[in-house]
């Protein structure tokens, strides 16, 4: 009469044992990526789409808008700033900073990054973030808002093999011109 396994069971049974347990948690690890890189990717979107209807709202409110041509002839400004004041005096200036791939908010003195990972990049090809249009050389019509922007890479898994660039685009009237 046998009472109990054998040796060589028991450690058939762990190898076994200890298979299963990898292959779980290899497949729990890569849940808990791809929930990582997801959760990343949307969390840069909503902030990146957050920013633009902020700046959106800025631009309908504001006025005193920055910079205008260089001629009155000229009714467009190419520019990686966009100025304003708010309804409540407050100066504010909003810059791509090229070198260091981010937009920069400056509200009467006080400057803070908004936003990183903004190549302003789609397709190889250089697009400038902020179009301005104006009437008659100083009355501003429209603000175009244009950012490409790349998926913080803080926040890579080792699947991914490239970032995709979020495109965002607005195109706003300040209210005053509205009426």
């Amino acid at each position: 009469m046998r009472r109990g396994f054998t040796v060589v069971e028991l450690t058939i049974g762990m190898a076994i044992t200890a298979v299963l347990l990898t292959g779980l948690f290899a497949a729990l690890q890569s849940s808990v990526d791809a929930y990582a890189k997801s959760s990343a990717d949307g969390v840069n979107r909503l902030t990146s789409r957050l920013l633009v209807e902020r700046i959106a709202l800025l631009v309908r409110t504001g006025s005193n808008f920055g910079p205008l041509p260089s001629s009155a002839l000229d009714d467009e400004v190419l520019s990686n700033v966009l100025e304003l004041t708010t309804p409540t005096g407050q100066d504010v200036t909003i810059t791509w900073d090229s070198v260091r791939e981010t937009l920069e908010m400056d509200v009467d003195g006080v400057s803070a990054t908004v936003l990183g990972g903004v190549t302003q990049s789609a397709g190889g090809i250089p697009i400038s973030p902020f179009l301005l249009q104006y009437e008659n050389g100083i009355s501003l019509q429209r603000v175009t808002i244009n950012l490409a922007v790349v998926p913080d890479v803080e926040h890579a898994t080792a699947m991914d093999e490239g970032s995709e660039t979020i495109r965002l685009t607005a195109s706003v009237m300040p209210r005053a011109q509205l009426y």
